[in-house]
């Protein structure tokens, strides 16, 4: 597999870890999706081949459901215009990320050391969920995270005693995946995210990981790509236009 291929890989493995435990998953050779009921994450619709009328036209069906607030996220690899396609569909642009990759080479300096703390139980669940919402301003529930946290890594990130911040990694083969790295409002502007990173990409090196790859908002697109991240393609997430 290419970068790309492996970013998008290591997130729809996320997404698969994270539905699992509440049998939601489902893949087939066109698409995917996966939902956690009563939740807001991963709730995901992806395209697995080329898009076609009859494969939007079943992604539609599936929104028009309702099912626990599904989102259809397209890997725009070209760039090419899919907007008035989707929209001839039904479908309505919300969001975009982007897919960014660095392939990993030399250790990164960390000024101001952090303490990752796993979460293992009940009590980090939830003091992870509150502080994910702080920071995001959408839920990631603690139910979600008791039913999962022995597959996926999330971690509370603490100055001393006080916490700054979530992040959750994911590994899969030799790709280290960085996702929901969010710091809550009043502890922001105090360089927390890039120290984070930085502890992180040199967990991945430790763990003789290739390549780093995450999934930016616009606004901190710019942050990732002072440490060497390039952007490799945009994650474009639709709904419904009625919706």
């Amino acid at each position: 597999m290419n970068n790309v291929q492996l970013n998008i890989s290591n997130l729809t493995s996320l997404w698969k870890h994270a539905s699992m435990p509440f049998r939601t998953y489902n893949e087939g050779k066109t698409i995917g999706f996966c939902f956690i009921p009563d939740a807001q994450w991963p709730n995901k619709i992806w395209l697995k081949s080329h898009d076609t009328p009859e494969i939007l036209e079943e992604i539609k069906l599936l929104l028009k459901t309702g099912m626990d607030r599904l989102t259809f996220s397209y890997f725009d690899i070209d760039s090419g215009d899919k907007n008035l396609i989707f929209d001839y569909h039904g479908l309505k642009e919300v969001s975009i990320q982007y897919g960014m990759n660095l392939e990993l080479a030399e250790p990164f300096e960390v000024s101001k050391p952090l303490k990752f703390h796993l979460v293992t139980d009940s009590l980090d669940a939830k003091l992870w969920s509150v502080a994910f919402k702080q920071s995001f301003g959408y839920l990631i529930s603690e139910e979600t995270i008791c039913k999962t946290f022995e597959t996926v890594n999330y971690f509370l990130i603490y100055d001393e005693e006080q916490i700054v911040g979530t992040v959750i990694s994911h590994q899969t083969q030799s790709t280290f995946g960085i996702h929901s790295l969010g710091i809550i409002p009043k502890m922001r502007g105090k360089g927390y995210a890039t120290q984070i990173m930085h502890s992180l990409l040199n967990k991945a090196l430790q763990e003789n990981c290739k390549l780093a790859t995450l999934q930016a908002s616009k606004m901190a697109k710019s942050m990732y790509e002072k440490m060497g991240f390039t952007t490799e393609f945009i994650m474009r997430n639709y709904k419904l236009k009625i919706q």
